[in-house]
Order: C-alpha cells, then structure tokens, then sequence
C-alpha cells in the first residue's frame, strides 16, 4: 500500500516478480505512464488501484487475466478507449471504479450478466454512450450506480430489483427523449426501501413527476430533478419523504401550487425549485423548514406576501425570491436572520414600503438585491452597519432623499 505519496514515474516492472501479491494501492501519487500490461500476471491480485495519478493510455486487456479481482479502482486520471469488454467476465468483481477519466464508446447490453457480484460501479465524468445496459436490473447487489456526466441516451430501465441500491446519480446525461413515459423508472424505485441518494438532473426526460413518487425510501436525503423538461403539477405525495435534506427541481416546466406538504420536510437544508412556473403563495409552511439555509424559488409565477413564518428558518444563508409576482412589504422577519450571509435577493417583484432599518441587522451578509420593486422611502443609514456587504441593488424603485454617508464605511 503506497497510497497518498509523492511517487513519480512509472509502475516499474519489477511488481510483476510478486506472484502472491494481493494488494497493490498506488493511488494518490504522481505516476505517469500507463497500466502496465504486466499486471495481468500478478494472478493472485484481489485488488488493485491506480487512482488519481497522471496514469493514461488503454486498459490493457491483460488485466483480464486477473480472475480473482475483487475491486478494481482507476478515478481521476488520463485514462482512453473502451473497457476491454473480457473484463466484464470477472465475475469475482465486487467494485469497478474509473470515474474521471477519458474513456469513451458504449457499454456491451448483456456486461452485468457475468458481474453477478458487484456491488459499487462508478464510471462518472467519462465520454460513454449509448443506452444503460437492460443486464443492469439483474445485478441483485448492486448499492451505487454513478454514471453521471456521460453521454448516455435512451430510457432508464426499471431498477425495481435492486433492492440493496441506495446511491442513484444519472445526471448530466441525455437520458430521456422529452416523452410523458421518461419517468416510469421511477415507479420501481419503491422497490429500493435503502435508497438514500437519487440524481437524475440535467438529462431529457420529459412529463408528469408520478404520485408514487411519495413511495420512496424514506431513508432518501438527496433528490436532484432539475435542469430537465419535467412539467405538471408536484404531487402532494413528496411530502412523505421526511428523510430529504436536499430537493432540487430547479428549471423545468412544472406548474401548480408549491404543496403544503413541503411543510414536512423537517430536515430540509437546500430548497431549489427557481426556474419554473409555479403559481399560488408562499405558504406559512416554510417556517417548519428549520434546518434551511438554501432556499431558491425565484423565476416563477408566485404571489401573495412573503410570509413572515420564513423567521423561523434560523439557519438561512441564501434567500432568493427574485422574478415573481410577490406583493406586500418585506417581513421585518426577513431582516432578523442573522444568519443570512450569502444572499438577498428579492429583485423584479411589486414589493412595496420602504426598506426598514432592521436590514442592519445583516452585519455578514455579501449582496442584497431589492431593485425593480414598489419601494420608496429613503435608503436606510443603518446599511451601514451591513459590514461585509459586497453588492447592493436598489435600483428600479421609488427611492428618495440622500444617499447616507453610512455607506463609507462598507469597506
């Protein structure tokens, strides 16, 4: 194990005088050079990883020569071509990992029949087309599939027998083909009772989010949506997933009212639904959102007043309501969280009233955006004590009197 070094050169040829060798841990170092064709006689080899090196070149198909390999790990390098397609006849393979790397070409529709063992198959940031292989449903073991940052097409089969699956990440992909049956994997997912981390963001798929949606783990923390062309309306269902942190479903097509089922999510830490066409208010449920400190639901078509519940949220650090058609004046609630740091932005709605002194109370946050609104009044000298603001907007309002000088001293 010579993991996390400053080793330089090549993978010398001397290695391959180690017949019992069991393990070989290069990873983390400075090597050059390729996988060198000689590892294909270290036939006792159980595991092998060259992982983040400047390692590139083909994989050497006589690493398929390695019939006892239980986990071979090869991320964050130089790596080209295809997988030799006779590594796939491992069948002692528990983990194939290659993420971050430069291989490319399609993956054989029939590989997972002869992995009836593995667990964790990682080949994220690559350049691999073509479908997911359909063998996949049959890899009853499997618990991670990474394939994001691909060039993937086609539809998702249905995953349903995975049961043991509890990281699911396709993003970045071109799944899907903008059709109303994109999504019907995900009606299997309910199968998957340890599903912890599902990511289908920035691909193609089209139509309506499924009530069966609600069916899922409750032991799910992440579900990434957005950057898709889901439309219809959120169903009321997504609120029985109480184990979420993170909900994204940011730029899509869905409309309908945000549900008051959101109030549920008593874990909740990043909120983005922005991008969409949403309609209705701003419920008082937010308020439950206790753990939030990201929450994004701008470019919509939202109404009503921001309600003053959001003081609840003791933890928010970025706020962005921007682009919707939001009335009323801004809750002196907003001003009380101390907690905000990042961000402010209420721009391009029809708030009303001045900007009360209590913003001061902001001492750490670093932009504040108000402009394009039905804000009059003068501009509050206690802006002043905002001390690490780096950005302000107030432009597009009804504005008057002097500019404070307080404002110097926001260095």
């Amino acid at each position: 194990n010579l993991y996390g070094n400053n080793l330089i050169g090549k993978i010398p040829i001397t290695i391959a005088s180690l017949p019992k060798l069991q393990l070989l841990n290069v990873g983390n170092n400075k090597l050059t050079g390729g996988i060198p064709p000689f590892i294909g006689n270290l036939s006792a080899l159980l595991y092998l990883s060259v992982e983040s090196n400047n390692i590139e070149g083909d994989v050497p198909h006589e690493m398929c020569q390695l019939n006892n390999l239980i986990r071979i790990r090869m991320p964050v390098n130089k790596l080209t071509g295809t997988f030799p397609s006779c590594l796939y006849n491992v069948s002692s393979l528990i983990e194939i990992s290659a993420t971050d790397n430069q291989f490319h070409g399609s993956l054989p529709p029939n590989m997972f029949h002869t992995l009836p063992n593995l667990q964790r198959f990682y080949v994220a940031l690559n350049q691999i087309s073509g479908s997911i292989p359909p063998s996949i449903i049959n890899v009853s073991k499997l618990s991670v599939l990474e394939i994001s940052g691909n060039q993937f097409t086609g539809q998702v089969p249905p995953l349903g027998k995975l049961r043991d699956l509890f990281h699911l990440r396709l993003s970045w992909n071109k799944l899907g083909d903008n059709s109303a049956n994109n999504l019907e994997f995900l009606k299997s997912l309910t199968n998957c009772s340890r599903l912890e981390m599902l990511s289908i963001a920035d691909n193609n798929f089209g139509g309506h989010l499924p009530n069966s949606l609600g069916n899922l783990s409750t032991q799910l923390s992440q579900l990434n949506l957005g950057g898709n062309q889901i439309s219809g309306e959120i169903p009321e269902t997504i609120g029985n997933l109480i184990g979420l942190s993170f909900l994204t479903m940011q730029d899509n097509r869905i409309d309908g009212i945000i549900p008051t089922t959101f109030g549920k999510f008593q874990k909740m830490q990043v909120l983005d639904v922005s991008i969409n066409k949403l309609l209705g208010e701003i419920g008082a449920f937010i308020g439950n959102l206790s753990q939030l400190f990201h929450l994004e639901m701008g470019e919509n078509k939202l109404e009503g007043n921001i309600p003053p519940s959001i003081g609840n949220c003791q933890k928010l650090q970025y706020l962005n309501l921007s682009q919707n058609n939001l009335t009323g004046t801004i809750p002196l609630e907003v001003f009380n969280l101390s907690s905000l740091t990042n961000l402010l932005d209420l721009s391009y709605n029809s708030l009303s009233s001045s900007i009360p002194e209590e913003v001061g109370n902001l001492k750490h946050i670093n932009l504040i955006d108000v402009s394009e609104n039905h804000l009059s009044g003068y501009i509050p000298g206690t802006l002043g004590e905002c001390t690490m603001l780096e950005s302000l907007y107030l432009k597009g309002n009804t504005l008057q009197g002097i500019i404070p000088s307080s404002l110097a001293s926001l260095k």
